[in-house]
């Protein structure tokens, strides 16, 4: 499995460790180690394991009937005795996918199940989250666990939706109903798999296969959808104006909006379904986000993209048939959109806190039950976005801090009276893209290599060590290292390299230079026929498009040669919301500059008039100190370190 491409991969991490009288200098993988029951990634495209069928099926519970139900703002599960009782959710969202797959793959075997639940309920949790059907291994591990553990694990079943046609048609009821029956057909599905009845033929990108496990005894909702993009809101509305209301056996409208009329009637479906095949009814949400929320955010930024249209599922009604009732279901994270930094209606005040000021104001809008289906904060090295008021930022955060922030918003979930919160995610997804560093990544290699600079891949609890050993610890000590890996010797100095599918490492044996007294260079040519050949007046073989210059604790950096510059060519050639910098159009200028990634556009605050300059994130900056997974005290994202010899 090979993941680096040295033409493109600006978005290696780099450390370093130096030693009494020499350094080793490494580009390194400060992560923390999967548990030793989590098989490691191999080096290969795997073929996606075999779902295998259990010879007999699992023992299915005997009672049929309602496992939870909606009471006013209350969420009820019923417990062992047959009392519904009060329940609050805490759990985390469990992607489809491990390092070496695609999510179309369904690459996680049962085995990985068994051992996930075990870790999940091992941590407290008391439900998981899937976004679509999963293969039957999924569901044959989940029934295998619940009847052995001392305490369930209840799952929120989610059913996907073409996007493709959402793209193409901006409407739900497009072309003739191709969407809906789509979404039908998924959701019928959905409802056989859960009760472990159904046959489904395996497409591309879509689970399939023989369901013979019921898990509908601990499943405790239905989360239909995707976070809806404001153009398909919007563009469903404006095509279907004559649908203004529904009036169903188990569902009706109020006041309802043609896209929300489309939710009603999607409900209808599922609910009258399950009644009449299986004699039960589950609660329903749909998957809702701060962009479509129905709350009016006169302070947000960008009206015209987060604020623009709302859902508003209080417009979605139960009638008398339907006993189990609808929750409520957002997604909220505590940096965007950027209402979470500068909305005065969530910054104002003493030690204001947004994310709690706005889940209070979600909270008091709903009748029923509000979930926070997804929270979270990524440790990736790189970072996207920011909230400028309390530090939760998206990335580049270390994975101490992620724990007591997730425990911090938990707490503000519970504190506010909503019905519970998911943790995104349980596992890293390599798969994964991030908008400011997508375009330094080979796209079809992405599940194959873990880029550390990604947050979108770094939200997991659970992280992948890349390789089916560990290639290099930043503790301090050079004995995963040996002469096979020496690549240069020059002037006394000595450079090794090793690599893994997530780093570059380099060792330096600085033979009596001293690291704080002597700066040491490290240049990197990774295309031909530009870069530099020179830099403060030492010369190179090789033109150097990279510069890794180490001088102190706390100014140590990777620079980039200004004609090879993609932050630089993104933003003020491609799109002019930078200015130009010199020599960012010539050869060999000898110059190198701060390596950038790009977090936001200007912004102008719709109250106050104030502006916001376009923000970066310095990507090139290095940490000192060790980053030993084995310790308790360490810190992930420490790049570089001193040993002894």
């Amino acid at each position: 499995m090979n993941g680096h491409n040295a033409k493109r991969k600006l978005n290696w991490g780099f450390c370093f460790v130096l030693f009494g009288g020499f350094m080793s200098l490494f580009a390194c993988a400060p992560r923390l180690e999967q548990p030793a029951d989590v098989s490691p990634v191999i080096q290969s495209t795997p073929e996606a394991p075999e779902q295998t069928i259990e010879p007999t099926p699992l023992p299915t519970p005997d009672y049929k009937g309602p496992v939870s139900r909606v009471e006013g703002k209350n969420f009820l599960v019923r417990n062992n005795a047959g009392v519904f009782e009060p329940f609050f959710v805490k759990g985390v969202d469990i992607g489809a996918a491990k390092p070496g797959y695609w999510p179309g793959e369904f690459g996680i075997s049962k085995e990985d199940y068994s051992r996930w639940f075990q870790l999940i309920g091992e941590m407290n949790a008391n439900t998981i989250r899937v976004y679509v059907p999963q293969m039957p291994a999924f569901y044959d591990a989940l029934l295998a666990y619940n009847l052995s553990a001392e305490k369930p694990l209840y799952l929120i079943q989610g059913i996907y939706m073409n996007e493709e046609l959402i793209v193409t048609y901006l409407d739900a009821y497009c072309n003739g109903g191709e969407l809906v029956n789509s979404f039908y057909s998924d959701l019928k599905n959905t409802i056989d798999i859960i009760h472990g009845n159904a046959v489904v033929e395996k497409q591309p990108g879509n689970a399939g296969g023989v369901y013979t496990s019921d898990v509908s005894n601990y499943v405790i909702g239905y989360l239909p959808g995707i976070e809806f993009s404001a153009d398909f809101v919007m563009g469903t509305n404006e095509k279907n104006p004559d649908k203004t209301s529904f009036s169903g056996t188990y569902v009706r409208t109020k006041d309802a909006s043609p896209f929300e009329v489309f939710l009603a009637e999607s409900q209808e479906y599922m609910i009258s379904y399950e009644t009449d095949q299986y004699a039960v009814q589950r609660p329903i949400a749909i998957t809702n986000w701060v962009t479509t929320d129905p709350l009016s955010h006169p302070g947000e930024p960008n009206p015209g993209l987060e604020d623009a249209v709302s859902i508003d599922v209080e417009h979605i009604q139960a009638a008398a048939a339907y006993t189990a009732g609808f929750f409520a279901s957002y997604h909220v994270y505590p940096y965007y959109p950027d209402l979470m930094s500068y909305d005065p209606a969530y910054t104002t005040g003493t030690d204001p806190n947004p994310y709690r000021t706005y889940l209070t104001e979600l909270n008091a809008y709903h009748t029923m039950p509000l979930l926070i289906a997804e929270f979270g904060i990524p440790t990736s090295r790189g970072k996207t976005h920011v909230n400028a008021v309390t530090g939760f930022d998206q990335g580049n955060i270390e994975e101490t801090e992620q724990g007591n922030m997730l425990v911090s918003m938990m707490s503000d979930i519970r504190d506010v009276g909503c019905m519970g919160g998911l943790i995104f995610s349980w596992q890293d997804e390599w798969f994964k893209r991030t908008w400011n560093t997508t375009d330094q990544e080979e796209s079809e290699r992405r599940p194959y290599w873990y880029s550390v600079e990604s947050p979108e891949k770094s939200f997991g609890l659970l992280s992948f060590d890349p390789g089916e050993t560990t290639t290099v610890l930043i503790d301090g000590k050079t004995n995963d290292w040996n002469d096979e890996n020496i690549v240069s010797e020059s002037g006394g100095l000595r450079l090794s390299v090793k690599s893994d599918e997530a780093y570059l490492y380099f060792k330096i044996d600085l033979n009596g230079l001293q690291f704080g007294q002597d700066s040491i260079y490290i240049a990197a040519d990774t295309i031909p026929n530009q870069g530099n050949f020179s830099y403060e007046g030492k010369q190179y073989a090789q033109a150097a498009d990279f510069l890794i210059k180490l001088n102190t604790e706390t100014n140590s950096v990777m620079l980039v040669d200004p004609y090879y510059d993609v932050f630089q060519y993104q933003y003020s050639v491609q799109n002019a919301l930078v200015d130009p910098i010199a020599h960012q159009t010539e050869k060999n200028s000898g110059a190198f500059v701060p390596l950038y990634a790009a977090m936001n556009r200007a912004l102008v605050l719709p109250e106050s008039g104030t502006v916001i300059p376009f923000s970066k994130f310095d990507a090139g900056e290095l940490t000192y100190g060790v980053s030993d997974r084995r310790k308790k005290a360490l810190i992930l994202l420490r790049t570089f370190t001193l040993a002894t010899a």
